[in-house]
């Protein structure tokens, strides 16, 4: 959807029911990009992904903080939201740095949720359970994001 389409939703769902805090949802580096964008919104709720710009595990919180903080500063003052990030369990590596693997998704799991605890990051981690049409889309690493498998059996004990 065209970038003026999205502004236009987001006042008329302002006019709509003012006083509630209005945004979109958008790759974290669209609301640097997009200033325009930015200031449409009240709240800025960005997506997250270490896995998906090739950065290995090891450095994956120190990342999630940086495009977490280039969203800040592209805010404003506003209120930031993380509302995706998560790391695959299973399927193909996307580059030789970011490895799906079991270890890697817990490891991300704690240390991420640990780490917006602790500094109050509103977060929500991607995904609760896998999504085996994302095959199609993102290849086999795309429907191996869940904490839970399709069958909603608990990957991890």
């Amino acid at each position: 959807m065209p970038k003026e389409e999205i502004i236009g939703y987001i006042r008329r769902v302002k006019e709509a029911i003012p006083n509630i805090p209005v945004g979109c949802v958008d790759t974290y580096y669209q609301f640097y990009e997009n200033p325009d964008l930015t200031d449409a919104c009240d709240i800025i709720l960005a997506n997250c992904y270490p896995f998906w710009e090739g950065c290995h595990i090891d450095h994956s919180l120190q990342y999630l903080q940086k495009m977490y903080q280039i969203t800040l500063e592209a805010a404003r003052g506003k209120t930031v939201i993380i509302t995706e990030t998560g790391w695959p369990n299973q399927g193909e590596s996307y580059t030789s740095s970011a490895q799906p693997s079991q270890s890697n998704a817990m490891k991300y799991f704690t240390t991420v949720n640990n780490w917006s605890q602790q500094k109050a990051v509103g977060l929500f981690y991607f995904s609760s359970f896998d999504e085996s049409w994302k095959v199609h889309h993102e290849g086999d690493v795309g429907q191996r994001w869940g904490l839970w498998d399709k069958n909603e059996k608990l990957k991890y004990s």
